[in-house]
């Protein structure tokens, strides 16, 4: 319930800050910070934060969070059969096939089930860590700690992949001289 009630909360603020109709900049800068905590995520330090501290885990979701905001209004400024009309059809088609792909693929469910296994992958890790110290090669806890970071590194870059994609979009089909942010943040 905290968590739902902590994002509805992040959605208004969100809401707020799109109304200003600038949402290519707020997508160029959320786009920057999940870049910088993606990265550190990859690693096996980053992900032992995400796991222990619980303001760097919901800072991170709620970037995630705020990014699928901003792609579902982007859905819906291009479903308008109005607007488009304005935009090249087939920049319209990549960007929704790739929004659609990120909002089902590599939601905030996803995202959270794919950290929450790590994080127990990682402590079954730091628990076993003596024992798997006598193994060798991909058993061993070095081993171990590689198989983990690039399972990390892979489900962390297809993310990536979509949203610098999203961002590069965005900036062709330019949302915010589609149509008035703030007639569609009042519905």
């Amino acid at each position: 319930m905290l968590i739902v009630t902590g994002f509805l909360l992040f959605q208004n603020i969100s809401a707020q800050d799109i109304s200003d109709g600038h949402i290519e900049e707020e997508y160029d800068h959320l786009t920057a910070q999940w870049l910088e905590v993606s990265g550190e995520l990859k690693t096996y330090s980053g992900l032992t934060t995400f796991c222990k501290n619980p303001e760097y885990s919901t800072h991170t979701v709620k970037i995630l969070e705020t990014l699928h905001h901003y792609d579902s209004l982007v859905l819906d400024i291009m479903e308008n059969n109005a607007i488009s009309q304005d935009v090249n059809h087939k920049e319209l088609k990549k960007t929704s096939k790739d929004i659609t792909k990120f909002e089902t693929e590599y939601g905030i469910k996803a995202f959270i089930e794919f950290l929450k296994e790590s994080c127990n992958t990682r402590k079954d890790l730091e628990k076993n860590k003596k024992e798997l110290m006598k193994d060798s090669g991909m058993y061993s806890y070095d081993g171990q700690l590689l198989v983990l970071e690039t399972q990390l590194r892979k489900f962390l870059l297809h993310i990536d992949k979509r949203i610098v994609s999203i961002d590069d979009h965005l900036h062709m089909i330019h949302p915010d001289q589609i149509q008035p942010v703030r007639l569609l943040t009042k519905k």
